[in-house]
């Protein structure tokens, strides 16, 4: 390390790209700087997070290579990465599972739904997320215009004669020279055009080459344009504008889970929602979503085929001028990048967000083995609470007495959002007396604690208090004293409200699917332990007061009903026991308890 930062001391302080290097020489990590000493410095100097720690420490050799600009900087490190792919970046994968649109790089291109993404100079349209959308696709686009569909190597190594399609008027037959490589080509760029949401553009280039050609007295190659320029008109006579004046903007979402993050686009050209792309990214220094952007941005529009005016983003990226004029510079004209402000900017942003909940839950899911409807509040307790891992196996706690007398405390546990039977733990209070809530809470959560280890059984994930910060303080207390590995919660009936350590508050929205279950958990807990106490307190009016010669089931159940409890009967006086069941009666039972001692 000390090597290391001798070194950087001769690095300028100029903008730049520089490139971590491990024992092996290979590249870990590529990042860009206004000042590549000072940048460089802060990474071996200032970093806390343990996994860029980790990444320091793999570090060998440093190098660095100065651009005129920040700018420039940003658009090396970009190629870079992009060539790279170094372990501590981002990296965007291209997921294998779904189909692409595949532009091929020959004079007579062809265009089909692949899963092959090799890099062999072809143009890429996707992910897209349904098949039968690619097939719908490809279905219209073969509609507009008549691309061959063949794989021989044109020109000069096509068939004898012309395959079928060219004479039912599907193909114009280039493997004859019956069409010239640079129309073909023309319309290969008309059907990207297609393919990128441009119909507008489109329409307006087809009626120009239709004109252009039969002003050049051309009338074959004019006819051709007009065919293909009203079979556009045909398919897109139903696609409805959705956003004014017809923009092009991508609004994206991005969730995060760990080392992994994913993104949402929803692609409007010329006002239209063209298509909708689900990207996959690693993330392996689990970065926060104001430092995911600005690498996914630049991966993503390094490739893309075309750049929106607007890009709208939930959370706001770091450097997001230096990302502006960068776009603009790819684009060749203003891209802006905000937050949406508009209802309709804030509804797209709003159903980007909720694809990327269901990717969320979709992937914890199988990873849990779990299915998504199972994983939803779980996972959303997770994110809401900032809980290490997924709360599997949930115990929630509850106290149950009258006046401080046959207090019981109950201990019911879910596993995976259901109700876990054998798991159900009951106790009489016994080192509290006197009306003492959050004492009884703690002697509940001790015991629960000690049984499961002399059982050896798993402790949970989470424990859930009921009550407000009184209990919870209880809890924690304990939890610190005796070393228990478990994050505990307290939630408050009244306002729904959860405690958490430090007295912070979380509020659930009334509809969380988290809060529903937190509610289950608690509601659950309450009926275990008022099923436990009134059992008991029926004991003890069996083994007490039915005893009496006497005294009839009735004046039992009217002095318990009054008093609460066979020990606050003995307590009171022959008066107000008079009050209650009468004189000869209140006689008969103060004579009994006094003969007991």
């Amino acid at each position: 390390m000390n090597f290391l930062i001798n070194k950087i001391q001769n690095f300028p302080r100029q903008p730049g790209v520089y490139l971590f290097k491990d024992a092996a020489g290979e590249f870990i990590y590529i990042g860009k700087a206004k000042s590549v000493k000072d940048r460089v410095l802060d990474h071996l100097r200032n970093s806390t997070d343990p996994k860029e720690m980790r990444m320091v420490s793999l570090a060998t050799d440093i190098e660095y290579i100065l651009t005129d600009s920040e700018i420039e900087a940003l658009i090396l490190e970009a190629q870079l990465v992009k060539k790279h792919q170094p372990k501590y970046n981002i990296s965007l994968k291209d997921d294998k599972k779904f189909p692409w649109i595949k532009v091929t790089k020959e004079p007579f291109p062809r265009i089909f739904s692949t899963r092959d993404l090799d890099d062999d100079g072809s143009r890429l349209f996707g992910p897209y997320i349904d098949a039968t959308a690619v097939k719908r696709t490809l279905k219209l686009l073969k509609t507009i215009f008549p691309l061959r569909t063949c794989a021989h190597h044109l020109p000069g190594k096509g068939p004898s004669r012309p395959c079928l399609n060219y004479h039912i008027g599907k193909c114009y037959g280039p493997c004859q020279g019956y069409i010239s490589e640079q129309e073909y080509q023309t319309m290969i760029r008309s059907a990207v055009s297609f393919l990128t949401g441009r119909s507008k553009e489109l329409e307006r280039e087809l009626k120009r080459l239709r004109d252009e050609s039969a002003g050049k007295l051309n009338f074959e190659e004019a006819a051709r344009w007009r065919d293909h320029l009203q079979n556009l008109q045909k398919v897109t006579a139903h696609r409805k504008t959705v956003l004014p004046d017809e923009a092009d903007c991508d609004v994206m979402a991005m969730g995060r889970l760990k080392a992994q993050a994913f993104v949402t686009v929803l692609q409007f050209r010329e006002g239209r929602l063209v298509a909708r792309l689900d990207r996959v990214l690693d993330n392996p220094l689990e970065l926060e979503e104001s430092r995911l952007w600005p690498g996914f941005l630049e991966q993503h529009y390094l490739r893309a085929l075309t750049i929106p005016q607007k890009i709208l983003l939930d959370v706001l990226p770091e450097d997001i001028q230096l990302l502006e004029e960068w776009l603009s510079r790819l684009k060749d004209q203003k891209v802006s990048i905000a937050r949406p402000s508009t209802n309709l900017e804030k509804k797209f942003l709003n159903l980007a967000q909720k694809q990327i909940g269901f990717k969320l839950d979709e992937t914890v899911a199988q990873k849990e083995e779990l299915n998504s409807k199972t994983v939803k509040p779980l996972l959303e307790l997770q994110q809401a609470l900032g809980l290490k891992i997924l709360p599997r196996s949930i115990t929630a706690f509850d106290i149950s007495h009258i006046s401080g007398t046959d207090a019981v405390g109950s201990a019911v546990s879910f596993k995976d959002g259901r109700p876990y039977k054998t798991g159900y733990r009951k106790f009489k209070i016994k080192t509290v007396e006197g009306i003492n809530d959050p004492a009884m809470m703690r002697e509940t959560i001790e015991r629960y604690w000690a049984n499961q280890e002399e059982k050896s059984e798993p402790h949970p994930d989470f424990l859930l208090v009921d009550g407000g910060l009184p209990q919870l303080n209880a809890a924690l207390q304990l939890v610190d004293e005796k070393g228990y590995n478990v994050m505990v919660a307290g939630l408050a009936k009244r306002l729904e409200e959860i405690y958490l350590t430090g007295g912070e508050v979380v509020s659930l929205a009334k509809n969380s699917s988290a809060l529903h279950l937190l509610q289950r958990l608690r509601d659950e807990s309450h009926r275990f332990a008022q099923s436990y106490h009134h059992k008991l307190r029926q004991k003890g009016i069996d083994s007490e007061l039915n005893k009496i010669p006497g005294i009839g089931p009735k004046t039992v159940q009217k002095l318990i009903r009054h008093f609460g409890s066979v020990q606050r009967v003995k307590e009171a006086g022959l008066e107000q026991v008079s009050e209650i069941a009468g004189k000869s009666a209140a006689g008969k039972i103060k004579k009994y308890f006094e003969e007991q001692g």
